[in-house]
């Protein structure tokens, strides 16, 4: 297990791990939201080129691919978890949520780089999922309703863009709207809902596997992924759902 640890705004997190499989485990120690987006660069890119990157406007470079990570987790909520097979090369671990004035974590410096080594010996296995999820262009493909208790769910995305699955427990009589809506208006007020775990952007055909905690109640799952045409978050194009727990 990868064990990182988010505050206001940095990470604390092992510098290298070995490939494969690899569950990382978020927790938050700060006061705002925070998530792990795993960036793979690719064509022997180095984690300094990504930084360089970022001081650029514009879409991101074609050789940072996001592979996924743990999405958001509350502060001092629950760990958030996300299995990803992770091949030997260089990575960037960074946080994209907004702060309520607008700026991004990773620009305020929560950035790290991580080196994946080729491993020899024993290598983990993925862990079995009782709930499959398709991602696509834009939605959710799987079942509305399911049963209280832990389940563990393969997120695999089929769709031509990155796309993530934030998962949240609403709070009683508010909806997966309410939850966009509060996004959209800089986060303010008390939440309408809690983030319960999730994925953060995964480039197409990727997966990872994460477990969910789940009470009885309702939940809803949103993309908040940029658009790759208009620039606006995927939730914009309808890219959420809501689903039952009993």
């Amino acid at each position: 297990v990868v064990v990182i640890k988010a505050s206001d705004y940095t990470f604390d997190a092992p510098a290298s791990i070995p490939a494969g499989y690899n569950t990382f485990r978020l927790s938050n120690g700060g006061k705002e939201l925070h998530h792990v987006q795993i960036v793979q660069l690719l064509q022997g890119k180095t984690f300094a080129d990504f930084t360089e990157s970022m001081k650029k406007q514009g879409p991101p470079p074609v050789w940072a691919k996001v592979v996924g990570g743990p999405n958001a987790s509350a502060p001092s909520g629950p760990v958030s978890e996300a299995t990803v097979k992770l091949d030997a090369g260089n990575y960037a671990l960074l946080c994209v949520i907004p702060s309520p004035d607008g700026t991004p974590h990773v620009m305020k410096g929560m950035v790290r780089p991580l080196t994946v080594i080729a491993a020899s010996g024993e290598k983990a296995a993925e862990p079995k999922a009782d709930v499959t999820v398709h991602l696509n262009d834009y939605g959710f493909v799987m079942p509305h309703t399911l049963t209280k208790g832990t389940h563990t769910f393969k997120i695999v995305n089929d769709a031509m863009q990155p796309h993530e699955m934030l998962v949240v427990a609403l709070a009683p009589g508010k909806t997966v709207n309410d939850m966009a809506s509060w996004v959209a208006g800089g986060m303010k007020g008390p939440p309408p809902a809690m983030p319960v775990g999730g994925v953060t952007g995964m480039a197409k055909g990727t997966s990872n596997v994460i477990p969910v905690e789940m009470k009885a109640g309702e939940y809803g799952l949103l993309c908040f992924m940029p658009d790759a045409k208009d620039g606006k978050p995927h939730v914009d194009h309808g890219m959420m759902a809501q689903l039952r727990v009993k």
